[in-house]
């Protein structure tokens, strides 16, 4: 039997987010008894996505309306008012300075600061024709004149070129996903390689790693060219019965390569969602092999990550766990895996068996 090691499902996140926003409340209202200050610490040592989540909060201190956007249920926290052109480090200086010695003292106690070497940015914009590039650790979110929306995905390159009568679109490198917004007239296409990815309105996501290509339809139809010889129009259209094109569904994947469609594969529901987890700041896997989830979180990171004994490489990983703090990801496998995760000066990660 595999061995697969679940980190945090999504439940236990909202959780978790609960319970810090709970505390960082207690932080800023009241000074902590001793006995709240060894509950909180025994809160952090429970689970290292209790630190990460404190410390996230605490670096959004002044932007609580945000953290009450990302969860589902009520926060306890009261949130500054979106309005205010003041922030509670304004308003109470000597309260600020209490609430984050707060913190850093229970952090410093128990040396449970995170390294943050992984650097995860997320940022939003309105879009204008052009050019648009992410570096190693880094997404954009970007609207479109049209309503479209893209997520821009880390170490990725766009460009856009919209006129009256097309939407026209270049991936030409890294990963993207596209909510399309409906348009009879104006139909939206993605370049990519030698083809293109063409659709009327919906919702997929486009990887390029070399001559591979990668299409995930999460909504709607498309039509996927792997050449720019391939027979298409500016309408989504039956498939060809050659390999240069082919019309898939929502729920479907393509896979080309070297300008050949190679596969077309409908994946379950899980293996979907997993897929698309990354538009959210999130990696999902299910039963996969650690190799692949090194190489998968290598793409969020300049650091190179070492498998140092090939053994451990067909360990079985499941785990949901977000991207913009991937420190923890190690802690999780030296806990639950057995791993020893060492550290050669400023550019790599070693794993062996501890």
């Amino acid at each position: 039997m595999s061995q697969v090691i679940k980190f945090s499902p999504k439940t236990e996140i909202k959780q978790v987010r609960r319970q810090a926003s709970e505390w960082i409340a207690k932080l800023d209202s009241e000074s902590l008894t001793d006995a709240e200050q060894q509950n909180l610490r025994q809160w952090l040592t429970a689970n290292p996505l209790h630190q990460q989540e404190l410390l996230r909060l605490a670096r959004l201190w002044d932007k609580l309306d945000d953290i009450g956007a990302l969860l589902t249920s009520p926060l306890t926290v009261s949130p500054v008012s979106s309005g205010s052109q003041t922030t509670e480090a304004n308003r109470n200086p000597a309260k600020f300075h209490q609430y984050r010695a707060q913190i850093a003292a229970a952090f410093l106690a128990l040396l449970l600061i995170p390294l943050a070497v992984f650097g995860y940015k997320f940022t939003s914009m309105i879009s204008t024709n052009g050019e648009y590039r992410t570096a190693i650790g880094v997404q954009k979110h970007i609207t479109l004149s049209d309503g479209s929306v893209i997520v821009l995905n880390t170490n990725s390159r766009l460009k856009i070129d919209f006129s009256f009568n097309r939407r026209a679109l270049t991936l030409v490198s890294g990963e993207a996903n596209f909510d399309v917004a409906p348009d009879k007239t104006r139909p939206f296409v993605v370049k990519v390689g030698k083809g293109d990815v063409r659709a009327l309105g919906t919702s997929f996501a486009v990887r390029k790693e070399g001559s591979k290509i990668n299409v995930l339809v999460a909504h709607g139809t498309v039509r996927v060219n792997a050449t720019d010889t391939a027979k298409a129009s500016d309408s989504v259209l039956p498939a060809d019965t050659s390999r240069e094109s082919v019309v898939v569904t929502a729920g479907k994947q393509v896979v080309v390569d070297n300008a050949i469609v190679e596969s077309v594969s409908q994946p379950s529901a899980e293996q979907l969602a997993n897929s698309l987890y990354w538009k959210k700041g999130f990696l999902a896997f299910d039963d996969e092999k650690l190799v692949n989830v090194i190489s998968e979180v290598s793409r969020y990171t300049n650091l190179k990550i070492v498998i140092g004994d090939p053994a451990l490489r067909d360990i079985r990983v499941g785990g949901f766990y977000p991207i913009d703090n991937l420190d923890t990801v190690f802690t999780a496998m030296q806990m639950n895996l057995g791993l020893k995760i060492k550290k050669l000066g400023d550019t790599s990660y070693y794993i062996t068996k501890s």
